[in-house]
C-alpha cells in the first residue's frame, strides 16, 4: 500500500520540476509520465488532471506564508516596526526556502480554473490585508510616516515575490542577508521622521 503514495509523490515532484523548467502550459501529461517512468494513462491513477498537480502547490505556498504572517500579526508584544520586519523576513525566507514551489506559484497561478482561483484569490487577499494592517498600525502609532498604505503594501509584496526571478541558493548572500537588506530599504522608506 505504501507504493501508491510514494508514486503519487514522485508524480507531483516531477510535475513541479517540469512546471518550473518549461512552464505549466508547455508541460504535457506525457512529459510528466516520462519523467516518472510510467505510461501517460497510468498518471490518472494518481491525479485527475494537470491542474490537480498545480492547485496543491498554490495552497501550500500561500497557506504556509499566510499562517506565518498571521502569527506575527497576532503577537501583541511586537511593535508595528517589529511586525513589518518579521513579515518581510518570513516572506523572503519562504521564497528562498521553497524556490521551486514559489517559482511555479508566482509564475503560473493565473492558469487555474475560476473555481480554483477563488480559493487562491481569498488567500492572497488575506495575506495582503495582514501586511496592510501592519502599515496602518505603524502610522497610527507614529512609527511610520503617512503614506498610501495600499501602494506601499503592494510594492513590498511584489519586491519579496520577485526574488523567485533572481535569488539563487548558491549566490553571494544568504536568505537572512537578503531579508536584512530589503528590510533596511523598506524601513528607511516608511519610518517617520
Amino acid at each position: 500500500m505504501a507504493a501508491a503514495p510514494a508514486r503519487e509523490d514522485q508524480v507531483r515532484a516531477a510535475a513541479l520540476r517540469l512546471f518550473r523548467e518549461k512552464g505549466y502550459h508547455a508541460t504535457s501529461m506525457r512529459d510528466i509520465a516520462a519523467a516518472v517512468g510510467i505510461n501517460k494513462g497510468s498518471l490518472y491513477s494518481y491525479i485527475k488532471s494537470k491542474e490537480d498537480l498545480l492547485v496543491p502547490v498554490f495552497e501550500q505556498a500561500q497557506g504556509v506564508l499566510t499562517s506565518q504572517i498571521e502569527q506575527i500579526c497576532a503577537d501583541a508584544s511586537l511593535s508595528a516596526t517589529e511586525r513589518l520586519q518579521r513579515a518581510i523576513h518570513a516572506h523572503v525566507t519562504a521564497v528562498a526556502d521553497n524556490l521551486d514551489v514559489l517559482t511555479v506559484y508566482l509564475s503560473e497561478w493565473r492558469q487555474l480554473a475560476t473555481e480554483s482561483l477563488a480559493t487562491n484569490r481569498d488567500q492572497r487577499a488575506r495575506y495582503a490585508f495582514l501586511f496592510h494592517e501592519i502599515l496602518r498600525d505603524g502610522i497610527a502609532s507614529g512609527e511610520f510616516r503617512p503614506m498610501d498604505t495600499r501602494i506601499v503594501m503592494l510594492g513590498m509584496i511584489g519586491m519579496c515575490n520577485y526574488l523567485f526571478r533572481w535569488y539563487r541558493p548558491d549566490g553571494r548572500l544568504s536568505p537572512d542577508q537578503v531579508a536584512d537588506a530589503l528590510i533596511d530599504m523598506v524601513m528607511q522608506g516608511v519610518a517617520s521622521g
